[in-house]
């Protein structure tokens, strides 16, 4: 083997290793931004969450009397539920800008339907 095809070989082993390097690290999930929500019969603690498009949240649930829910279909969100003792965590990243509803997504008594709030997604 020449000298030149062994530069040769070597340089496009190491632009493999850098590339299967930068791959993985694109993988990754994003450092997740924590934000506490606490329920309580008809209502969040938080009613307004503001985030950054492509920021990644991590919102951890906890509920101070009942069985709640948590969904914002529009942000890909699916419901979760929690209640007292049994806290949940959702993760996701926010998407294009914009405002989306969030709210309870397991029944919990005659205000259940005003149990809303919303999470702005502002331009980066």
């Amino acid at each position: 083997m020449t000298t030149d095809m062994r530069t040769t070989m070597t340089l496009v082993l190491a632009g493999v290793v850098g590339l299967c390097g930068m791959m993985r690290a694109q993988a990754q999930p994003a450092h997740a931004r924590v934000v506490e929500i606490t329920a309580k019969k008809y209502e969040f603690d938080a009613r307004k969450i503001e985030v950054k498009a492509g920021e990644t949240l991590e919102l951890h649930l906890t509920s101070l009397d009942a069985k709640h829910g948590f969904e914002c279909k529009d942000l890909g969100v699916q419901k979760v539920t929690f209640e007292k003792g049994k806290p949940a965590t959702v993760t996701f990243t926010a998407g294009k800008p914009g405002t989306y509803e969030f709210k309870c997504a397991s029944f919990c008594g005659m205000g259940h339907g005003k149990m809303k709030g919303e999470i702005v997604v502002t331009p980066r």
